[in-house]
């Protein structure tokens, strides 16, 4: 396996510039992400989309109470919600996209880790000299990351984003930028075809059962993403954890309980500021706003401040 002088956990905009610095000061640096894409909730979910749709808005004020002080006239402007909406998905896009090339720029690795049980999966690549094959596929440890143990796709595929339960795990490849889906703890895969999706709650209790984030929106699956169904939700969900306590959900300053598959939900804990990273087990919740890391042994009831 790969060695490193330093592991980032998260890529907003406190690990990626932490990551950047790290390796040009000489430092073999890995970001581990659970997301597949970087930036964190500031640039996916946060900061840049609001922003991006702020600036239209902007203009749309401009056209019709501003333009004409300045000569200019435009007949009966209209907002086409579509198209502002488009723009706002090409600006965090783009800067993402600018993430990863300052990644690959600096020689960062960003690898995909989860764990089912007391089993931990990973994907990354091996290290200088190694004869395992870059990447080196899907990874498992059964003794808490001691040693570990290629189980597939080896050579082929680059997971900069795991998600499972039970035996159900999702990945999506860095290389193809597909879905992938297996139903046996990561032994074999199959493709679902481009990935669109943020962020993936994976059902503790039944088998090929999912809940999505795309732009906000909830997709639910039955059947690992052969077909979905829409989720009626107004919460705005930034992220996803469903443990056997029930489906938490992050949305702004508030963490959100559902105990029934994300029908109706219940507000449990609201912050200070904007929740960043939601990691949670049956014994133990973690989330971070800003610098600050509370955690909770009740499932999110209270959360204590540990830094």
């Amino acid at each position: 396996m790969k060695t490193y002088d330093v592991a980032i956990i998260g890529s907003g905009p406190g690990g990626y510039v932490a990551a950047i610095r790290c390796a040009q000061l000489g430092l073999k640096t890995a970001i581990i992400e659970k997301y597949n894409t970087l930036g964190g909730t500031c640039l996916n979910v946060g900061c840049i989309p609001s922003k991006a749709l702020l600036d239209s808005s902007e203009h749309f004020h401009n056209a019709v109470h501003n333009f004409e002080a300045h000569g200019i006239e435009v007949k009966s402007p209209k907002v086409n919600l579509e198209k502002m909406i488009e723009r706002k998905r090409g600006v965090v896009k783009m800067t993402c996209d600018g993430i990863n090339f300052l990644m690959k720029k600096n020689k960062i690795d960003v690898m995909g880790f989860t764990s089912l049980g007391k089993v931990l999966v990973a994907s990354g690549h091996p290290a200088v000299g190694s004869k395992m094959p870059n990447p080196i596929g899907v990874v498992k440890s059964i003794d808490g990351g001691l040693t570990w143990k290629a189980v597939s796709l080896v050579g082929k595929v680059d997971f900069h984003f795991l998600e499972g339960a039970g035996s159900d795990l999702y990945g999506a490849d860095s290389q193809s930028g597909n879905l992938m889906y297996s139903a046996d703890s990561g032994n074999t895969w199959k493709s679902l075809g481009a990935n669109t999706f943020t962020d993936i709650a994976v059902s503790p209790e039944i088998s090929g059962m999912a809940i999505a984030i795309k732009s906000s929106e909830l997709t639910l699956t039955k059947n690992a993403f052969k077909s979905t169904t829409k989720m009626k939700n107004n919460l705005k969900i930034t992220q996803l954890e469903w443990r056997n306590s029930g489906l938490y959900a992050t949305s702004g300053k508030t963490l959100f309980k559902s105990t029934n598959s994300g029908k109706t939900w219940t507000k449990l804990n609201t912050f200070k500021g904007a929740l960043g990273i939601l990691s949670a087990s049956d014994q133990l919740m973690l989330v971070t706003v800003g610098p600050d890391i509370y955690t909770s042994t009740n499932s999110g009831e209270s959360f204590k401040k540990i830094s």
